[in-house]
């Protein structure tokens, strides 16, 4: 079988590495995959094709929400020059099955209708905006021979009931993560961030970002800062070009709140097993996610994680067995619960080994692999023509 994985973004992330780690799985399984790359960041080309995998460009650019006008001009300009080369790579490179690998991959889903190929669509978030969620959620039903969810919150965001899913959970690598072999030098961590041996660090993992919600957990800490003391929060995480102003609200919000000695930004982090075998908490404060890559992660470092109740993550861990899950934008909440995981050692270290052994039996790379190719099977054995027409969405 040769499916082509159509992904929206070149460059190396957490999406783009996955997608190689999986595809690696599935070639053991007999499926090989073509990825299908924009125009852009040629970092994750060399990184494919050093693997032994075929990518071909220039893929479609990316669909945005309706405020970025010259961004979806150009969208709608390249729209049908862009489905016609891929339908014709489609055919030319016998592909079996088409992934496409985003909410808001609209011509790799026309163009394997038109290549009269079998479609798998992957929805990945639940925060694309009304049209466009609604436009994704028709198109959809009207030409996937198969939709894929990243959690079963994703498909409470976009479709009824009465359409057919399934839940292809993304990958953590286990064997990476694994406490028992990461290199772990707590003290060098401590020097490097200047946080004496009695100070907890209480930190998190992500893009600065709105949706992540830094804010909350900016306040929060503000909280348990007055009520017991001392704690250190790194936060690791790239401070997107576009996402600038939010950065600097957070860093006016770090100096109202006095936590210029207590909240550090670090940045990208290449070391993240390292950092969170050094955190004494890992907190999630998002306010919206579907299946967060950095609490999986988490858990399969055993971490102690402190997450809201938001998107998939409540199918990640059980609140009192794996974590603490607490509301989202609300800083009482989540302080409530830092404080009472810094107080329990003991029940910190019991329920990250829970976490543990769940992202091993649920979350591993192999479960993910499996997925996939089930997937793809079903995608072949229900391909059958879909009326437009009669597709209809709440």
């Amino acid at each position: 079988m040769r499916v082509l994985n159509s992904l929206a973004d070149p460059r190396v992330g957490g999406p783009q590495l996955r997608a190689l780690a999986v595809a690696k799985g599935l070639r053991d399984r007999g499926i090989e995959t073509v990825f299908h790359l924009p125009d852009g960041d040629d970092a994750f080309e060399r990184m494919a094709t050093d693997e032994g995998f075929e990518v071909v460009r220039p893929g479609p650019s990316q669909m945005r929400p309706p405020p970025n006008v010259h961004a979806n001009a150009r969208f709608a300009a390249r729209f049908l020059p862009s489905v016609s080369r891929l339908a014709a790579t489609i055919e030319r490179r016998e592909i079996d099955v088409v992934h496409a690998s985003m909410t808001l991959a609209v011509p790799a889903a026309i163009a394997a209708r038109r290549a009269d190929t079998p479609l798998a669509w992957f929805f990945n978030d639940t925060g694309t905006p009304w049209p466009l969620d609604r436009v994704a959620a028709r198109l959809a039903r009207a030409t996937a021979d198969e939709i894929a969810l990243a959690a079963d919150a994703v498909g409470d965001y976009f479709f009824d009931d009465a359409v057919p899913t399934r839940t292809v959970y993304p990958p953590v690598d286990v064997d990476a993560l694994d406490p028992s072999t990461v290199a772990t030098d707590e003290e060098a961590i401590r020097e490097e961030l200047g946080v004496a041996d009695d100070v907890p660090i209480v930190g998190t993992v992500g893009n600065v970002n709105p949706v992540k919600g830094h804010e909350y957990l900016l306040r929060a800490i503000a909280r348990v800062r007055d009520r017991i003391g001392p704690v250190a929060v790194p936060i690791a995480g790239k401070l997107l070009d576009s996402r600038q102003e939010y950065a600097d609200r957070l860093r006016r919000l770090r100096a109202h709140l006095d936590l210029e000695g207590t909240v550090r930004f670090l940045g990208h982090r290449s070391d993240v097993p390292r950092l969170l075998s050094a955190f004494d908490v890992f907190v999630l404060p998002s306010v919206t996610e579907a299946c967060p890559i950095a609490v999986l992660e988490a858990m399969a470092m055993e971490s102690a994680i402190v997450a809201t109740r938001v998107g998939g993550v409540p199918e990640q861990l059980a609140d009192g067995t794996h974590g603490w899950l607490v509301p989202p934008a609300d800083p009482d909440a989540l302080a409530t619960a830092i404080q009472e995981a810094l107080a329990a050692p003991a029940e910190r270290r019991r329920r990250g080994a829970a976490a543990r052994r769940r992202a091993t039996a649920r979350f591993s790379t192999d479960r993910c692999v499996e997925r996939h190719h089930d997937l793809y099977e079903a995608a072949l054995s229900r391909s059958v023509p879909r009326p437009l027409e009669r597709v209809r969405v709440r």
